[in-house]
């Protein structure tokens, strides 16, 4: 089965670079690609106001829904970094050491996940999809995402959707337009891009490749090949962070030699 492919746009909040969202989501559009969209509930985060607040926001967001342009994933709360731990992802696979909610406490990081639900069910806005800040998460935010509903989080290193802690994983594995044989890839795009850097990749990409929605992989079956296909995939990537973690600690201490 050849590899499908599932965009998804990161760091949606009011004051968005708006100049490089639209030309994204036109040119999904054009192609019938359906992405998924992480909505920060109540954004506090300073490095993700690139433009000027929209006081429509959450219009323009319903009319996104309505049309059934997009799938929305609630993307942490307020995106503020509040610890500076790994969490289950990073310790695995080097991730940055920041995170909205590792390290809190079950009833601290339910309180605040269920404040973001709360402000994305006011607005009428729908998912049951876990979106989270900096791929930062522990046991305690899977517990309180389980006994809040929410039915899938889209992260995780493998190659097919797996099950763990009583979601599904929808794993995320690029950061960019790239081709793999096999799986279910998710390509994981920012509206702080300038499209101009990747649109012409993007739009190459959509006339070769099959895309699918998060609903399409979310249907994907569990069997003994994307098991095995998975396990190969995590100690792949392993193997791949460590010998670039390795390659980086060489090259600082020829650094440091040279200054002797």
């Amino acid at each position: 089965m050849p590899a499908k492919y599932l965009y998804r746009i990161d760091d949606i909040t009011p004051e968005m670079d708006w100049d490089n969202f639209w030309p994204y989501i036109n040119l999904f559009k054009k192609y019938n690609v359906k992405p998924l969209i992480g909505i920060v509930p109540d954004n506090r985060d300073p490095k993700l106001c690139k433009g000027e607040k929209r006081q429509d926001f959450w219009d323009v967001m319903r009319k996104l829904q309505q049309e059934g342009t997009v799938d929305f994933a609630q993307h942490g709360y307020q995106h503020v970094y509040t610890t500076f731990k790994r969490g289950l992802l990073g310790a695995q696979y080097g991730f940055s050491a920041q995170s909205e909610f590792v390290g809190l406490s079950y009833q601290e990081q339910y309180d605040k996940i269920k404040a973001g639900m709360n402000i994305l069910k006011h607005e009428k806005i729908e998912t049951n999809i876990w979106m989270a800040p900096s791929h930062s998460y522990d046991k305690n935010t899977l517990k309180a995402l389980y006994n809040l509903k929410f039915k899938s989080v889209t992260d995780g290193i493998a190659l097919y959707p797996y099950i763990k802690d009583k979601l599904i994983f929808i794993p995320q594995q690029m950061w960019s337009p790239r081709y793999f044989p096999f799986g279910i890839m998710t390509i994981c795009l920012h509206p702080s891009t300038d499209p101009s850097i990747v649109f012409n990749k993007i739009e190459i990409h959509l006339n070769n490749t099959q895309s699918i929605s998060i609903n399409e992989a979310l249907n994907y079956q569990q069997g003994n090949f994307m098991y095995f296909g998975n396990t190969i995939f995590k100690l792949y990537f392993i193997i791949r962070t460590n010998t670039v973690i390795l390659k980086n600690k060489f090259i600082k201490v020829l650094k440091k030699i040279s200054f002797l």
